[in-house]
């Protein structure tokens, strides 16, 4: 068989297995030796294969493959360098990215080269220098016939948002409606901006932008409500929440059990239990049965507010209703117990966990040693974190701490 044919079989093998997912990387890296020996100007698509399947799992890697690519003098496509800029982002070696950037442009790939940018402008991004981004982004990329879409732009509202920009993020999201074509803001965009302006308490702003998006056409979907409503409770606007809600039912999106906790977790947050018993109701009759999580929540608020017996109750009863009790449940319970420095129900729970093939994590490990080392039970405590060990479980940094803590115990 000619070398010609044997490399084109060699290529439609990679290709074909690439698409079907089954190369891992110790199979690329075999590959790539193989084609390496045979490759022409038509084995691009190929090593661009190889490259991805390396570079996704080890991204040093990635770089190293692509110098031996270029030592071959197989010319690399866009695609390639793609790959390559995401390898050096994945690798935290930004400098090679943009030097990277840099052959791009040099080879007049630039004005297709919108992934290459967006891998730069995520990594920027992720090291908070979203101003940097914005620069690149509606400055340089223009000046090489590359428009930003609506992707670049997502990742620069994600990064004004991180740093706690939300008003500029706004001011950003306004710019791309009034710029309009491919950097129209869609879902993600919108949902991105809510967020943000939600977790920096301007709540009033996130619901005028909520209700733009939908001035705009652009309907959120039931996880886009849910995140919404989540952060809206989170802050304790239930006004608000409402009406978003209304808004769900009045498009014909029905609310799931995840809605519907973060509104329950809101209500009880912000003590309004009477609201609660509503809720329960219209989940009742739109047939969303609770969970785990709605559970683990009830349990909670009447652990706080020290009805420990309800609390119990609705654990017992969590297993009739085909939801069996998982370590939150567990940890919110053993807390309360701890809480009353109740030792007997505190090891009848740790029983029951263990007879139920409930492993306890560091969370509930942690309840333990607190109590003990309240009671100043240095033997209890040591007792516990070898028990940690033996059951595979390293201590952590807040289980050390409160250890650490004994010295300053009387006698201890």
């Amino acid at each position: 068989m000619s070398r010609r044919m044997v490399r084109r079989v060699l290529e439609r093998n990679i290709e074909e297995r690439y698409r079907a997912g089954h190369i891992g990387t110790e199979d690329a890296l075999h590959l790539f030796d193989e084609l390496l020996q045979v490759a022409g100007p038509s084995s691009t698509r190929a090593i661009n294969c190889l490259l991805y399947v390396v570079g996704r799992d080890c991204p040093a890697l990635g770089v190293s493959l692509f110098n031996r690519v270029a030592r071959a003098k197989v010319p690399p496509h866009n695609v390639t360098y793609s790959i390559l800029i995401g390898c050096c982002c994945h690798a935290g070696r930004l400098d090679l990215g943009f030097a990277a950037m840099g052959n791009i442009i040099k080879l007049g790939f630039a004005a297709e080269a919108m992934f290459s940018f967006s891998h730069l402008l995520r990594a920027v991004c992720a090291e908070n220098k979203t101003s940097y981004a914005m620069d690149i982004a509606l400055r340089r990329m223009p000046e090489f016939n590359c428009t930003p879409n609506v992707f670049s732009y997502s990742i620069l509202l994600k990064g004004l948002c991180v740093e706690k920009r939300s008003q500029e993020a706004l001011e950003l999201i306004h710019m791309m409606v009034d710029a309009g074509g491919s950097c129209q803001p869609n879902v993600v965009s919108y949902s991105t901006v809510v967020d943000g302006l939600l977790k920096e308490g301007e709540v009033n702003k996130a619901y005028s932008l909520l209700c733009e998006m939908l001035h705009q056409g652009i309907s959120p979907n039931v996880v886009t409500y849910s995140s919404i409503i989540f952060s809206m409770c989170k802050v304790q606007a239930m006004d608000k929440a409402e009406e978003v809600l209304q808004q769900m039912f009045d498009t014909g999106i029905l609310p799931n059990i995840t809605t519907y906790n973060s509104l329950i977790h809101g209500y009880y947050s912000s003590g309004q239990c009477e609201e609660v018993v509503r809720i329960f109701k219209k989940m009742s009759r739109n047939g969303v049965q609770p969970d785990i999580a709605t559970y683990n929540i009830q349990m909670d608020y009447l652990c706080k507010s020290r009805r420990f017996a309800e609390a119990r109750t609705i654990f017992d009863s969590m297993a009739g209703k085909d939801q069996k009790p998982n370590v939150t449940s567990c940890s919110i319970l053993l807390h309360a117990y701890a809480m009353e420095q109740s030792f007997h129900d505190m090891h009848c729970l740790i029983e029951l966990m263990v007879e139920n093939g409930i492993a306890p994590d560091h969370s509930v490990y942690n309840i333990l040693i607190v109590v003990y080392a309240k009671g100043k039970m240095v033997d209890e405590v040591m007792h516990i974190f070898t028990k940690m060990r033996q059951q595979g479980l390293n201590p952590n940094a807040a289980n050390y701490g409160t250890v650490i803590n004994l010295q300053y115990w009387p006698n201890g």
